[in-house]
Order: structure tokens, then sequence, then C-alpha cells
């Protein structure tokens, strides 16, 4: 072990392959740091200047009407300019606990400190920061800039048994995006996701969100399954028979030979079949050579309109 000033001593050990000492002190105080950024920005979806402005006092506890205590994680102003508060899952309340069994062991209190603003570019009054490291004898308040460096190095580091990192890399922005993906997709209501993330327009949420069509099939017809099991049943019947067909034959009247029409279930063609020339035709991009070489006016006016 080698004494450091001011400090525990460093444990270094000899790897035999390389034949170089590792800093096993420095090697597990970085790991630690890299497993608490990504689960804490994966778990709470908070921007990276919030997460790093986290303190102490963020850390509150909310009891419920039926007497539940829930942990909360308070995000201070940012963005939005709106203060906002996230019930923190199991998950990421293990995250923060030991982030703050960290600082206090063998300690009372986590150290107070300035964070520096680059963009306001001013200090900060000095306050009991999440994300605080010690570095030699001095503490500082990580960066953005030093997240990003680690998040690079984590996927150098996965290359190495993963190839496929080679060619990948991560922000914090993208797991920000991936919680509110996760969220949507998992049946919770977009103003809610809105809500935790921040967003003060939910269309900038949805942009966020990479939802697929399947997912949304199969989460609206969860809705409809739990919407008919609180109502009276007496308020469903079933489809007959001849009304299904009906449905059916609808959809098979609709497939043309330039592509498919698209007028609303149960209303007949009000453009005698010319379809050239109806709104409501959706052309098969395979059928364009054929609309050229027949009509090229109506192919203009088609893709003028």
């Amino acid at each position: 072990m080698d004494e450091r000033l001011g400090g525990p001593a460093n444990v270094r050990v000899l790897d035999l392959e390389s034949d170089k000492y590792i800093n096993v002190t420095h090697a597990e105080d970085a790991a630690f740091w890299e497993w608490a950024i990504v689960e804490v920005l994966r778990h709470s979806g908070v921007r990276i200047e919030e997460a790093l402005e986290l303190t102490h006092r963020s850390i509150r506890q909310h009891q419920r009407p039926n007497s539940e205590v829930i942990a909360l994680l308070v995000v201070a102003p940012s963005k939005s300019d709106r203060e906002r508060v996230i019930p923190m899952s199991a998950e990421l309340f293990a995250v923060v606990a030991a982030i703050v069994r960290r600082h206090t062991a063998g300690v009372q209190t986590i150290p107070l400190l300035s964070r520096y603003d680059p963009k306001e570019r001013q200090s900060s009054a000095p306050m009991p920061f999440l994300f605080q490291r010690k570095i030699g004898t001095k503490h500082e308040v990580m960066s953005d800039t030093t997240v990003v460096n680690m998040l690079k190095r984590h996927c150098v580091e996965l290359a190495e048994q993963h190839p496929g990192f080679l060619a990948t890399s991560f922000t914090p922005h993208d797991f920000r995006r991936l919680l509110a993906t996760e969220l949507v997709n998992s049946g919770l209501p977009i103003h809610i996701g809105a809500a935790l993330l921040g967003h003060l327009n939910l269309q900038t949420t949805r942009g966020y969100v990479a939802v697929f069509n399947e997912d949304v099939v199969r989460h609206y017809q969860g809705f409809l399954d739990r919407r008919r099991q609180a109502r009276p049943t007496d308020e469903y019947r079933p489809v007959t028979e001849p009304e299904w067909l009906g449905f059916e034959e609808h959809f098979d009247q609709r497939k043309v030979e330039l592509g498919g029409c698209a007028r609303p279930y149960g209303t007949p063609c009000q453009h005698e079949h010319s379809c050239l020339r109806c709104p409501m035709l959706t052309i098969n991009p395979k059928m364009l050579p054929l609309i050229r070489r027949c009509c090229p006016a109506s192919t203009r006016s088609r893709t003028t309109s």
C-alpha cells in the first residue's frame, strides 16, 4: 500500500500478465461513480446539469393518505425554471442511499462545496452536493465533461468484450430519452411522463419517445379491456357475423389498383371511383412509374398538392 497525504492509503496490486501495478483504490472509486451517475440518470430521467446539482437536501419524504411513506427527489429549477418532484423507485433510492453512505462513511455530514455553473458563469453557495469526489486531498463537484468522459471510457472498456460498443457513444441525455420511451411504452399517460421529465409542452415529450406501432396497439387494447371490465356488462354486446363481414368487406374494397383508399369506414365512394383525382387515394410507390407514363400531368398535380 502507498501512503497518501491527507487521506487513506492507496491499494496497488501487480498484474502478473502485464507486469504493471494497478491502483485498485482509484479503479474502485471510478467504477462506483460511473455506476452511480448512470443509474441516477436512467432511473430519474433528469438532465445532466440537474443531476450534478442534486444535494443531500434534494432527498425528501412524503406520507400519503394511507400512511405509506415514499421517498422523493426534488429537482432544482433548470431548463424549465420550475422545481419538480420525482417519486423515487426502489432502484433509484438504493443508488442515492449508496452515494450518501459513501460520503458519510467515517464522518457525520456530506462536505459543503461550491459548484461553478459554466452557463450562468457563477459559483453556487456551499452545499452538500451528491456528485462530488475526493481527488487527492481536495473535494470537487463533478462537471459535465467528467461525466461524458466516464461514459466514453466505459464504452471503450465494454468494447473489449463486446465489439459492438466500438462504434457506440452515449451522452447523458440518451438516458433521459430511454426513460421517456420506457415510461410511455409501459402505459404511463404521456402527461404524467411530461411532468416527471419537467416538460412544459407534451409535444416535447412526444419528440423524446420512440413508440412502436405494435406497442400503441397493445397498450390501447389493454386500456379498452380494463375500461370494459369497469363498465356494466349489459352495455356491451357481441358483434354479429354480418357486421363483422361488412367491416372486413369495407377494407377489402379499399384496395384499388393504384394503392389504397383512405375513406372512413362505412362511407361510400363519392368520386365515382375516379381514384387518380381522389384526395383519399394513397398511392403505392410501385405504381408511380405506371402513372407517370399514362398521366404525367396528374402525377405532377398530386405531387405539388
